[in-house]
């Protein structure tokens, strides 16, 4: 099981979409603040109620927060709100995108039927489009 927890650190969530190493570990751990602050946001108890949900976001050796999200853990949080809050799911979901957008830098509306883990990666190719766009000038 450490195996398969430490390739979840080290592997970039989408491979072939011209980020290097470095802009996906960014990318992530940017991600990863906007979950726990967005988390946050509802209270102390979203944690503990989410943690059969999330049980890889935690190190098996020290108990410790990931310090990186990927699109996959996205999908395993976005099950876990919906079991736990169903419509209201949305509201910390929004609250997660907004904080990460603020994070990135991004202006994107979120629409009122959007699904999380969709989003997310939108928020990701907006920002990869940004860092290129960057280098180019």
């Amino acid at each position: 099981m450490t195996s398969q927890l430490n390739h979840a650190y080290t592997e970039p969530t989408q491979k072939a979409e011209n980020l290097s190493l470095k802009e996906t570990e960014d990318f992530e751990e940017n991600l990863a603040e906007a979950v726990y602050e967005g988390l946050s946001w509802v209270g102390g108890v979203v944690a503990s109620t989410l943690d059969m949900y999330l049980q890889d976001a935690l190190t098996v050796e020290t108990g410790l927060r990931k310090t990186r999200f990927n699109i996959k853990d996205c999908e395993n949080l976005e099950k876990g709100l919906e079991k736990t809050f169903g419509f209201g799911a949305k509201l910390v979901e929004t609250k997660i995108l907004r904080i990460l957008h603020s994070k990135l830098g991004v202006t994107r509306a979120i629409e009122s039927n959007f699904k999380f883990s969709d989003e997310v990666r939108t928020a990701r190719e907006l920002h990869n489009s940004k860092l290129h766009a960057r280098s180019l000038q």
